[in-house]
């Protein structure tokens, strides 16, 4: 079932949600990059989240948002020798390896370049997502995976849990609350997952009893877009950190700043979470609260 928009596409959203609330940011760019242009605003209640397309000469299906992310080319910043090198080392015997330092260095070396190198989406957006290395925009303050886990691992996932999703069968309201069941916990932006724990942290386990949050592949993957531009105004010592919702229809490049609340905001569209640190490295978005300027 196709769901043609003239101009405006429209989501739900839970402006108390960070991870909703950085998908929502994440969409307007992806719908900026796909469509040619486009601005959006929060309504004025924050409980949805407008994209109106700039350069809108037919009604076009906005299944082909979420759809274009599953299948865009999803990448990391190695090079193709790189990845070749990384491949021949690890089918070597470890054994083999060993009696090499060099090789074992350099094995490594290619291994960390795995885990933590920029990601990269490709047509049609053509965008490098880095955000997770910037420490002078506190844009690594955000990075919720330890560092032994891969973020192209992690994106790749998602992505492919996104495309296990029947789009034109969403409604376009539903995109960020009709969960899919899919990649629970995987970078933890979304606060509905990150408020309980695993099942470490509370004791039990969930699934035995039938309890549970349905996670939402699509906020995951982006919120991780979202994260590029868009930053709360933190205040990391003292694990604060504050978004503002806009009302009025603007470009990503302005909407980043209104973001940060740079722009002002209306009394009560400013809300302030906190990241939850279930080790030293490993984190999740917190609910957020509305707070004052």
């Amino acid at each position: 079932m196709s769901q043609l928009v003239d101009s405006t596409l429209r989501v739900r959203v839970a402006p108390a949600n960070p991870g909703q609330f950085f998908a929502c940011c994440g969409l307007l760019e992806l719908a900026d990059r796909l469509w040619n242009g486009a601005e959006g605003w929060f309504e004025e209640d924050g409980c949805g989240f407008r994209v109106r397309l700039l350069e809108q000469r037919s009604p076009v299906d906005a299944a082909e948002l979420p759809t274009a992310l599953s299948t865009c080319a999803l990448r990391n910043a190695m090079t193709d020798p790189q990845r070749r090198r990384r491949e021949e080392l690890s089918a070597t015997p470890k054994k083999e390896r060993k009696r090499d330092p060099a090789i074992e260095a350099e094995k490594k070396t290619l291994d960390a370049l795995w885990r933590e190198a920029p990601v990269w989406l490709g047509p049609p957006f053509d965008l490098r997502l880095d955000w997770f290395l910037d420490d002078r925009a506190n844009g690594s303050t955000f990075k919720t995976w330890a560092g032994q886990q891969s973020v192209i691992d992690i994106a790749t996932g998602l992505q492919a849990a996104v495309g296990r999703v029947d789009w034109p069968a969403v409604a376009i309201e539903d995109w960020l609350i009709a969960g899919d069941g899919s990649a629970c916990g995987a970078f933890n932006f979304d606060s509905n997952l990150g408020a309980i724990g695993t099942d470490r942290d509370v004791g039990f386990s969930f699934d035995p009893l039938g309890i549970g949050v349905r996670s939402n592949s699509l906020i995951e993957l982006a919120a991780f877009v979202g994260l590029q531009r868009f930053r709360p105004l933190s205040t990391p010592r003292e694990n604060r950190h504050a978004f503002s919702l806009w009302s009025d229809p603007l470009p990503p490049s302005v909407a980043s700043a209104a973001a940060s609340g740079a722009l002002g905001s209306a009394p009560g569209q400013r809300f302030e979470f906190r990241l939850l640190y279930r080790t030293k490295y490993l984190k999740s978005f917190l609910p957020a609260h509305s707070a004052a300027r």
